[in-house]
């Protein structure tokens, strides 16, 4: 009876062994599933990345151009002059005058 016990007891600690192992290796922390949510996350990370890598290549692109070297002086006033709608006080200024309108009739 012994004998049969133990032919019996041996092959079932060993089969549950392996069906333990063989679980965690699908559905553990470290499983086959968890790699595959890992993948997708690795996926999203990286797709995050390039776009992040794309706005640091322009902005870097336009830092770079404000530099002492990328623009002289006085083309940085003329044009902010020209974008905020403003003069040099040692510009001449003409005003243009406009059509008259007919005065409105009582």
């Amino acid at each position: 009876m012994k004998k049969r016990l133990r032919t019996v007891i041996v092959p079932l600690l060993f089969l549950g062994l392996t069906v333990y192992f063989g679980i965690n290796a699908i559905r553990g922390s470290r499983g086959l599933r968890a790699q595959i949510v890992d993948r997708g996350m690795l996926a999203d990370a990286q797709t995050r990345l390039t776009g992040v890598q794309a706005r640091r290549v322009f902005w870097q692109a336009k830092v770079d151009g404000l530099r002492d070297s990328g623009i002289e002086a006085d083309m940085l006033n003329l044009r902010a002059r020209e974008v905020l709608n403003l003069a040099n006080p040692a510009d001449l200024v003409l005003p243009l005058h406009r059509a008259t309108r007919p005065a409105p009739q009582k």
